[in-house]
Formats: C-alpha cells, structure tokens, sequence
C-alpha cells in the first residue's frame, strides 16, 4: 500500500500545483505544433510537476510481508553430576535421544533443538558430559520462555533426575507453553548418611560462643550408632554420638564453640562413614567463620510502630553479632543509650514533620554516624535534605509503585545470581517521592524495574565520602518482600542478607591507606573466579593506574601461588581463576613513587559439591511439573512411548506476518518515470522546432 508521511490531502495541492504549471505554460501561446501536441504536452507537464511535488511528501510503501516456519520441540537436558552419577546406561539413553530426534524432525517436519541447563546447544553431539555443579532448573526453564519464540515452541520436554538445589522449584511456575518431562536417575530409597546442612553466622566475635548445627538424614540405619565430628583447621575440637532410631529421621546436632582466634577459620563437621553407606560424599561440610573483634550497636528511630520496623528488626535480631535498640517516640524512648556508643543509626521516617526525636537527630549529625534513611510519609524535607548527603527529596504529592532489580554495576558488596532470581519474582512496594536527585558519589544497589525494563532510577542508595557513610531507601511496605520470599522459598535468606550486608557495610571503618587490594567479596565458591579490587593514590589522594603489583596468594595447606599485574583504568581489577577450596592469605604489593606499600587479608574458597549430597531422583516434583504445564510424565525407560507420544501430535507451521516500510525516495523508478516525462516532453517540442 502506498502512504506518505503527511496527510493525503497534501496530494491535492501537489495536483493544483501541476495543473497550474501546465496551464500556464500551454494555455494562452501560439505555438508550432496542434491542440492535440499541446494536450499531450500540457498532460506531460502536469503529470512532471505534480509527481515532483509527491516526492516531497515522501511517500512510502507499506509491504507485508508473511514468513512460514516450523514448529519447535525444545529438548531440555539436565547436565548436572547427580543425573551421571544415578543414570546407568546414561551414554546408550542420550544416543536413542538424538535417533528420536532426527526421526521426528524427519517425519513430522519439526525442529527440536537439545539445550542443556545453560542454554548451549547439545543437538549435534554424539555423547554427553554431565558436569555441571547445580541444578537450577525453575531457571533453566524461564531461560526457554525468554530465549525462543513461544509461539514457535509446541512443547517442551525436560530430562532431569527431579532434583534442584538452586533456585526455587520448578513446580512453583505454570509456564508459557506446554511442558512434559522425562525422569532420569535412580528414585530407589539407598542405605545413606546425609549431613544436609549445617547452620552457623559467618561472622562471630572474639571472645564469645558461637553455635554450629548440623541435620543429618539417615535411611535404612535404624538402630545403629555414629559419631559427628568438628574439626577447626585439621584438629578435633568436639564430637558427638547420635542414635538412629526410626527407619528414616533427621537429626540435628549442636556444637558451641569459642571465638577464641580472629580472622577466618575453617570448621568441618563430618559424620563417621558407616558400612554398607551408599554415598560417603556428603558425609562432610565446612563452615568458614570470621571472628572480629567487637559487637556493633545498631539504633532504630522511629516516629510511630510499622509493620516494616519488624521486618527489619527480625533480620537484624536474628544476628548475635549485633546489639539492637529500637526506639519508638512516645513508646521506648527511654531504650536508648549514649548515641556515641552507637555504630550505626537507621531513620525510619525521620527526620518528620512532628519533630520526633530532634536533639538525637542533631547529635546524630554533629557525630558524623552512619545514617541510614528510610523514606515515608510526613517527612521534613528540608531537614532531610541538610542530613543526607547524596539524595535530595522534591515534595511531590505523586508515588509510584516499584519493582527493584539488582544494579549489575554495584561492587560495595555482592548478592548471588540466586537471590537475584528470588527478588525478580517479588512484588512491586511503594516509592512515597516521585523525584529525587542524586549526589554523584552515590551507588545504587536497588534500581527500579518497570514491567520487563529495568530503568536506571535508584530504589536503594549508599553514599560514602569524606569519612561519612549513609544509605538511602527510597520505598515502604517492603516488608511484604520478606513475607513472600517466605512464601516461595520456605525462609528469609536474601531480605536478611541484603539487610545485614548493607548494616556491615555501614559500620566497617573507612580506610585511607594509599595502597588497598581486597577480593570483591570474602567468600567464593570453588568453581568461580576470584576479583581483587585494586586502588591506589599518589600522596594527595589521587587515583593512579599503571603501576605493577605482586600478589601472593598462602593456602592453609601452606600453597603459595604469586601472580604479577598492572591495572589501568579500562581494566582496574585483577581477575584469577579458580582456586581449591579453604582459607587464604594474600599479600599484595607495590612501589608508589619510589616507597613501598603492602596490603594483606584473608579470604575463603568454599568446596562446592552440591550435587553430591542428594542422588536420590524425585520423579514426584517431575509429575508435578508435567501436570502443571499441560505435559505429561515418562521415565527413561519409556521411549518408545514417548515417541508415539510425540508422533500423535500435529505440529503445523507458523506463520508470522511482519510489515516493512519501503521509502519511495529511494527507490529508482520514480526518478526514471520523471526522467522519461521530461526527456518526452523535450523530445516533442524539439520536434517541431519550440527549443
């Protein structure tokens, strides 16, 4: 269909505009030739004029244009190590697989690519490695709804042992397409001892006790005694001897232990290996504890009671490493001590309009604490705006509803990809102030996320400069974040640990050292490559790049490993690869203008075998996948009958329509059409003798 980029009526005056030409040009001379040459050439020039006059309209070709494709049949494989490890006969089953998929994209004209849990295609391989370390399936799945076309997919189809351990279920979800599952794996109950979890703070203080729980699942063992050891960095320090009395029980054993030493240590809980035990690999697990020096204060202001101050106060109290006050105006005032004895203030709702709590809030500011702010209703702008450093709230009667995401920019501390997954399915809270502005310095952990765009507008803000560290969160009622992460993960672990690691953050004692190295985080996992931030400043605090530094790096199996770089600005960072699992030293240094500078610490590199501690598959949450999602269930010894399954269905093309837009100006034709009505006008009146 042919358009142009202005109204049709345009078209009119380009018309009047030929015809006017041409009845100028032809009307009232005497020339050389008939009144029949004199129509065709007045016909010519109007027909020149007015096509000229259309291109400046710029006219367009609206094409449509419709494209055909083949159904897809998604073939999703779980490549974790607990489907190797239970699957006998693994290689023959992936062969069949390939055989039926060749088959059925013969016969039916279908497309099945095999994915694995990743995303990466496996279609033409003619065997198969099952290493990877995890099994999150719920996310492998949504993978599939972001990465295809969902109206191209027919079904799709996952072989898996039923066991995730990241993540959330995947029963959890009704998915945008149809969805079967193939079980893999043994689901026979096998004589074993799993110690499933051990819990602890990984962060404890010199000189206080500290618990270690450990839940250990037995079957088949009834009857029968072990012992459990704890270990700290190769020694027995405790054991204990439980008794299994039902057929299949859990049992859970506590060691206090004593803060004695600083630093990281190594504690392993480990259950004595009975005979006749199936698997002795997840017999064992480490917990690495940092001990410190000192309990920090915390203080929570508040101008009246608030569902969200017990969301807070529950994450915060569920820690023993802090000593919390929470003081309500009018209510718990007297709870509060000396504010200098205080390591961090948090300022629910506060500074407000009432004045709550105002000699305290001026103390707070002549003290240069940490502050951090949660914004509400009935807030003092003005005073909010003179003790907060890097946001400055506008009045605005509007508020919005938010969703958060995690900035992929932020380094002050991390949260795993897993606890990402869990605030993406959190539902939106309120942000009371529509407009803010931000000081440059400030970092943003929180952004805001509308619908599937994430936007660049902070939710959670820190800010640290000159000595004085402040947070900023910019919305209320998120302690429904807490209650529905309770909901689909059964506990609190990402609102706790986002809560506490910005309170840690809050508190830690900046450093002015000319020279820092420290890992990006404390903790890595053993599959994982380690970050070492690198700063360094000339003598008036300056940031330099591009002087080398040596790095050592002292295993607690007493491993040296020394490495050498040079960071710049594009790449300040150094990035090593993966190390085995325990508590390191490093030691990094440099020369900066001719004087040496050194900077030490420790880090942990956690083993990560999380495969290896449940082999049992769980054909169950499969069934509950297939019939969620409209699918239905086979095992691995089904083939066949799942061929037939898949032949019985109709697998028609889709067909797609797509419009594109074609610019006239660009194409040759009109300009020749032009070309050839002006040449034959020229011609004709050459022709008798007008030129």
């Amino acid at each position: 269909m042919l358009k142009t980029a202005y109204s049709p009526y345009w078209l009119i005056l380009c018309l009047v505009l030929g015809l006017a030409y041409a009845y100028l040009l032809y009307s009232r001379k005497k020339e050389p030739w008939t009144p029949v040459w004199n129509k065709v050439l007045f016909a010519l020039r109007f027909l020149v004029v007015s096509l000229i006059g259309y291109l400046f309209l710029e006219p367009f070709l609206s094409i449509q244009k419709t494209t055909s494709e083949p159904s897809k049949i998604v073939f999703l494989w779980d490549d974790s190590e607990s489907v190797d490890k239970s699957e006998s006969g693994l290689q023959s089953y992936w062969q069949n697989l390939q055989a039926l998929r060749i088959d059925l994209e013969k016969e039916k004209g279908v497309d099945i690519p095999v994915i694995d849990l990743d995303g990466n295609d496996l279609s033409g391989q003619d065997s198969i490695q099952n290493g990877r370390k995890t099994s999150p399936l719920n996310a492998a799945i949504k993978n599939v709804a972001e990465n295809f076309d969902n109206d191209l997919i027919s079904e799709v189809i996952l072989f898996s042992d039923g066991i995730y351990n990241q993540g959330i279920s995947p029963d959890y979800y009704a998915f945008p397409f149809q969805l079967s599952t193939v079980g893999l794996g043994d689901t026979t109950q096998k004589k074993d001892i799993n110690l499933q979890q051990i819990r602890y703070n990984k962060v404890a203080y010199e000189g206080n006790q500290f618990p270690i729980e450990a839940d250990i699942l037995h079957s088949g063992f009834s009857g029968r005694n072990t012992r459990v050891f704890l270990r700290n960095n190769g020694e027995v320090i405790a054991q204990k001897t439980i008794q299994f009395e039902n057929e299949q029980q859990v049992s859970t054993v506590q060691f206090l232990v004593d803060a004695k030493k600083t630093g990281f240590q190594d504690y392993k809980v480990e259950v004595e290996v009975l005979e006749d035990e199936f698997n002795a690999q997840n017999n064992t697990k480490n917990a690495y504890i940092n001990i410190v020096e000192g309990k920090k204060n915390i203080l929570l202001l508040a101008p009246y009671p608030h569902p969200d101050i017990k969301a807070l106060s529950a994450a915060i109290e569920g820690n023993q490493n802090y000593d919390f006050t929470l003081a309500i105006a009018g209510i718990s005032e007297d709870q509060i001590k000396n504010i200098e004895e205080y390591d961090l203030a948090i300022l629910f709702h506060l500074p407000n309009i009432a004045n709550s709590f105002d000699a305290e809030i001026r103390r707070l500011k002549i003290s240069e604490m940490p502050l951090w702010f949660i914004t509400g209703p009935k807030l003092n702008i003005r005073r909010h705006n003179e003790l907060n450093e890097s946001v400055n709230l506008t009045p605005s009667s509007e508020s919005d509803e938010a969703f958060a995401v995690v900035n992929s920019n932020f380094d002050l501390f991390e949260l795993s990809n897993e606890q990402q997954e869990v605030l993406g399915d959190l539902p939106p809270v309120s942000m009371p102030f529509a407009k803010h502005d931000f000081h440059p310095l400030s970092r943003e952990l929180f952004l805001k996320r509308v619908g599937n765009v994430n936007t660049e507008e902070p939710v959670f803000v820190f800010y640290n400069n000159n000595d004085i560290r402040q947070a900023t969160l910019l919305v209320q009622n998120f302690r429904i974040w807490r209650m529905v992460e309770f909901l689909n993960t059964q506990g609190h672990d990402f609102f706790d640990d986002w809560v506490m690691k910005s309170i840690r953050y809050l508190t830690a004692k900046n450093q002015k050292d000319r020279f820092k190295v420290f890992p990006k985080k404390e903790a890595f996992a053993d599959n994982e490559k380690l970050e070492f931030q690198v700063e360094m400043y000339n003598e008036v605090y300056d940031r330099i790049y591009g002087i080398p530094v040596q790095l050592q790096l002292k295993s607690s199996e007493d491993s040296v490993f020394n490495y050498e770089f040079t960071p710049d600005r594009l790449k300040p960072d150094f990035v090593l690869g993966n190390l085995p699992g325990g508590i390191y030293e490093y030691t990094a240094s440099t020369k900066i203008q001719g004087k040496g500078f050194e900077s030490m610490g420790q880090f942990v590199v956690e083993e990560f075998d999380m495969e290896s501690q449940n082999l049992q598959a769980n054909f169950k949450l499969l069934e509950r996948v297939a019939d969620k999602n409209q699918g239905q269930f086979f095992n691995s010894s089904q083939t066949n009958e799942l061929r037939d399954y898949l032949n019985a269905k109709e697998y028609s093309r889709v067909l797609s329509g797509e419009s594109e837009t074609v610019p006239l100006t660009q194409n040759i034709i009109p300009y020749l059409l032009i070309f050839i009505l002006v040449f034959g006008e020229w011609f004709i009146r050459r022709y008798f003798g007008s030129y």
